[in-house]
């Protein structure tokens, strides 16, 4: 069930209605509507909201929502109100930086429902009255299961009818004390990007954390050993069970990984597992000559991991969810390696979401690089179509990004993932993001891909193109230096870039619970 400290925060909006009942209607002539309990929701907030309906209708909330019958989390429902003026209380998550959100109407006992494309924005989708003439190819949401009050859905193809809409604002809190050019837009919620900032501001500077070079000691230098701990805590201080897995190897000698548990109450042998290598380049590597610090490279991969595991930690999941900071990333993957050598007897892996060398993307003027594998056909989009459009579905959710998406994927199509990855075109100042499939997973994620088949994710930007990668400029400082656009300062670009990543991997941990999606191929 949901964790106790979130209880206080989200009773404060429950108001109370008075009772009205109406009649009971077969069909809907007129047009229908909806009351909110409040003016607003604050994004990132799970809240209590209780809705009435104008008429007898079916609602479909496209958002995640607490299922108090199940006690999970679920990816959207669809409430049935048998009768004008009824009323269903919800507990939902809407998107974090977003201004609105929807709310579909139709008549009661609705199966079937129309959606927007993945890289549109529901505003969008009105324009185009999409509530009308639905999705391209008749792809759209279906009613999986009615044992619950809280039906679940699924993406199927649909003949549905039109829908109609209520739009409810949505406004997010900024951080007291902090000001807009420090990142106080994005400093507030479940998760938010400027903790993943401070976090940075810890293990990203010239102090405890330098040289994270493997290991390659027996046994290692102690401000590896140091590291190992202070992540243990933190992920222990979140409500993992933390763990050190020391691994001899014949390349490293040896390997070492830090791994947090949160068994889960339905399928405990069904791993989710989130990741990020915790060594940075060691001297002579190539092509910088190797780094000391390693703050893109990946320390903000690490940060960005810990964030979302922090907020996964606050609720119960139908799968266990694995958090994972590995060793020898730079050096062969001895880490994840060992790691999937050692799994445990009759445990799967369902899906892998990995964070590396990522941080200077969008809103900047860099490609954040969302890569889906395994892949078939690096020529053509659509090996892990599934993985694609849930990824775009949450990305256009949660931060507006519909614009950037639809620019990554041309910038995909037409200079391929070379473009974004091994080239600075910082100069043309375009604002993308690519979600696309390829075949140049160059971290922990190709391995899970790779040796159990796992549909796996990677989070990343710049690396190949940039004069830092595997450097000692590869510092905090050079990521904001990187991250200044011409309408905000490089730390206010940089933790909305911090923001939108935790976010996107925390709500896709929270999507792939409910439903893994595994490769088809």
């Amino acid at each position: 069930m949901v964790h106790s400290p979130l209880l206080p925060k989200i009773l404060v909006f429950l108001l109370v209605f008075p009772a009205v009942s109406g009649c009971v209607e077969d069909t809907v002539d007129s047009e229908l509507s909806l009351s909110f309990s409040v003016d607003s929701l604050i994004g990132g907030e799970l809240q209590i909201l209780q809705i009435i309906s104008s008429d007898r209708m079916s609602v479909l909330i496209p958002y995640l929502v607490y299922n108090p019958e199940t006690t999970y989390i679920q990816n959207g429902t669809v409430l049935e109100f048998d009768r004008s003026y009824s009323s269903h209380t919800i507990q939902i998550l809407v998107p974090p930086s977003s201004e609105e959100c929807i709310f579909l109407m139709a008549e009661y006992g609705r199966e079937e429902w129309p959606l927007r494309k993945t890289n549109e924005s529901w505003r969008e989708w009105v324009e185009r009255d999409g509530n009308y003439l639905g999705l391209e190819d008749n792809i759209g949401a279906k009613v999986k299961s009615i044992n619950s009050t809280f039906l679940s859905l699924e993406r199927s193809v649909v003949t549905a009818g039109s829908v109609e809409y209520s739009f409810l604002d949505v406004l997010r809190p900024v951080r007291e004390g902090i000001s807009t050019d420090e990142g106080s837009l994005h400093g507030s919620g479940l998760i938010d990007g400027l903790t993943v900032f401070e976090m940075m501001e810890v293990i990203a500077v010239d102090g405890d954390f330098n040289d994270l070079w493997g290991p390659f000691t027996e046994p290692p230098q102690p401000d590896y050993t140091n590291a190992l701990n202070f992540f243990a805590g933190e992920l222990t201080s979140y409500g993992y069970d933390a763990q050190i897995h020391n691994y001899r190897t014949a390349s490293s000698p040896r390997a070492e990984n830090v791994c947090g548990y949160k068994t889960g109450n339905l399928y405990p042998d069904e791993w989710l597992v989130l990741g990020a290598h915790l060594d940075v380049a060691e001297p002579g590597s190539g092509p910088g000559g190797g780094t000391s610090i390693g703050a893109h490279d990946n320390k903000a991969g690490v940060a960005l991991v810990l964030e979302a595991a922090r907020g996964l930690a606050q609720f119960d999941h139908r799968r266990t969810i694995v958090v994972c900071l590995w060793s020898n990333e730079e050096n062969g993957y001895d880490g994840s390696d060992m790691w999937i050598e050692t799994i445990p007897s009759g445990v799967i892996v369902t899906n892998y979401l990995n964070a590396d060398a990522v941080g200077t993307n969008w809103p900047g003027y860099y490609t954040l690089v969302v890569d889906c594998i395994p892949n078939y056909d690096d020529e053509n989009l659509g090996d892990q179509w599934e993985m694609i459009g849930l990824l775009e579905w949450i990305g256009t959710d949660n931060h507006n990004t519909s614009e950037a998406l639809r620019l990554g994927r041309v910038i995909f199509d037409t200079e391929g993932y070379a473009s974004m990855k091994d080239v600075d075109s910082s100069d043309q100042k375009r604002q993308s993001i690519s979600v696309h499939d390829s075949d140049r997973g160059r971290s922990d994620y190709e391995r899970f891909a790779d040796q159990l088949g796992v549909v796996s994710v990677d989070w990343g930007s710049l690396t190949g193109g940039s004069e830092c990668y595997h450097a000692d400029c590869d510092t905090l400082e050079t990521m904001l230096e990187m991250m200044v656009i011409d309408n905000g300062t490089g730390k206010q670009s940089l933790v909305q870039s911090f923001d939108l990543i935790a976010w996107w991997i925390f709500s896709a941990a929270m999507h792939l619970d409910e439903t893994p999606i595994y490769d088809k191929n």
